[in-house]
């Protein structure tokens, strides 16, 4: 009878441990296309004022490949309302950027974000805006971009639920071929503006140091 009684104890706690660990988004992908680290993140509010429910709120959920599961609310993070998250890359990208939205409804009121791209985290692009998932293109003149920021844009006033909590951020890809910062060619270095140019694009200038941080979304 004792050891039955311990199994079935065992058993409750293994169910409440399945239970109680949420399930987070893929790991970071290295090399492949989707976002690998979390530079920055600064979250907004709900509709009614309130901070957005913490298994709502990890940032570490909009990195990896996308999950698609709308209804499990810890594989995405809500920027809130006029919230920002900064991604990093490893993998430079020179063609577009894939932004994938978790809570696409029918009836839904749109949720809608800009999205910015940088090669070095300090001179920033405007890529274009998504409403729910969609693609930008990235500027010729960008570069090789390792950063993407995105801000919700979602209006309030739209949203008849309290709970509302802007743009959901499943996961960022970057599309076409891969590019490296360091592709550039050093002869055609020009600092008019204050940082380099290459054919048009910037790069830098940057240190080995800053390149190899750069290229490793650091």
């Amino acid at each position: 009878m004792k050891y039955r009684k311990l199994q079935i104890l065992f058993s409750l706690i293994i169910s409440l441990f399945v239970i109680a660990v949420p399930a987070f988004a893929a790991a970071p992908d290295g090399l492949g296309p989707w976002a690998d680290k979390v530079i920055s993140f600064h979250q907004g509010l709900m509709k009614n004022g309130l901070p957005v429910p913490a298994i709502r709120s990890n940032p570490l959920a909009a990195l990896g490949v996308a999950e698609n599961t709308p209804t499990v609310d810890s594989t995405f993070v809500s920027l809130g309302f006029g919230g920002t998250i900064t991604l990093g890359f490893k993998n430079g990208i020179k063609n577009g950027v894939l932004v994938v939205e978790a809570t696409i409804e029918p009836g839904y009121p749109d949720e809608t974000a800009k999205v910015e791209v940088s090669p070095d985290k300090y001179h920033w692009f405007a890529a274009g805006n998504v409403v729910q998932g969609g693609q930008v293109g990235v500027p010729y003149h960008a570069g090789c971009i390792h950063y993407v920021r995105i801000t919700d844009t979602s209006s309030p006033t739209n949203f008849s639920d309290p709970t509302a909590d802007g743009y959901d951020v499943d996961g960022v890809k970057g599309t076409g071929k891969s590019c490296s910062i360091r592709q550039h060619d050093d002869n055609k270095k020009d600092n008019k503006y204050g940082v380099g140019k290459y054919d048009n694009n910037y790069w830098g200038p940057y240190s080995s140091q800053q390149e190899n941080q750069i290229d490793n979304g650091e």
